[in-house]
């Protein structure tokens, strides 16, 4: 015990000096205390961070595809539900969209009974975390949905911006095709092929998942 007190204690020239160095064993038990204090107040953070994780805005890894085929009276024939995965967090790439409307372009693969790509609308819930509340208790909630769609008029790399993870199911791509009418070919006159439809239709049907 006395060597231990001797070697604590600090010379008048260490102490005036601030060359003074603390014994090993005192350093370590320093440093651990520190380690610990720190890992303490991390783990604390974590503790009282995650039951609001779900508001905080992050990357979005899928979207919801609908793909809305219209027959030539202007009626919704069928709706096709898809949850794409992304190669790329935000993004569904030009030749990723391509590949989605080849793929769809005909009902259960009945080649006689073929659609034309229409349009895009691409549904992105951007809400920011400190209005969820006013949204929550909004009664226009039309508003609000109007505001995140945006018609697409070109096909071309898609990005949709981070969505608060609470809200990232709401993020949809609505792809509308029309089906083919064989007249067309023959009338010269190209005006007569633009459509305007009006689409109104509850529920989404056929919900699969594509895997890349």
């Amino acid at each position: 015990m006395n060597n231990l007190k001797s070697d604590i204690i600090l010379s008048p020239t260490e102490r005036n000096s601030g060359d003074a160095k603390l014994p090993n064993f005192l350093s370590v038990r320093c440093n651990e205390e520190e380690d610990i204090l720190d890992e303490s107040w991390i783990h604390n953070f974590e503790k009282i961070d995650k039951p609001y994780e779900e508001y905080y805005k992050d990357n979005i890894y899928y979207v919801t595809i609908n793909i809305i085929y219209v027959n030539k009276e202007n009626n919704i024939e069928k709706i096709n539900q898809e949850v794409f995965l992304m190669q790329k967090p935000n993004l569904i790439s030009r030749e990723e969209i391509i590949g989605i409307i080849k793929r769809n372009s005909t009902i259960n693969d009945n080649i006689s009974n073929k659609y034309s790509f229409l349009s895009m609308v691409k549904y992105n819930f951007i809400l920011n975390p400190e209005d969820v509340n006013t949204f929550l208790k909004s009664t226009e909630i039309d508003y609000y949905n109007n505001s995140y769609f945006t018609i697409l008029k070109h096909i071309d790399n898609i990005v949709f911006e981070k969505t608060i993870n609470m809200f990232q199911d709401l993020n949809t791509l609505i792809i509308i095709f029309y089906e083919k009418d064989n007249n067309i070919k023959n009338n010269t006159n190209t005006n007569n092929c633009t459509k305007k439809i009006y689409l109104r239709h509850s529920q989404p049907k056929n919900k699969k998942t594509l895997r890349r």
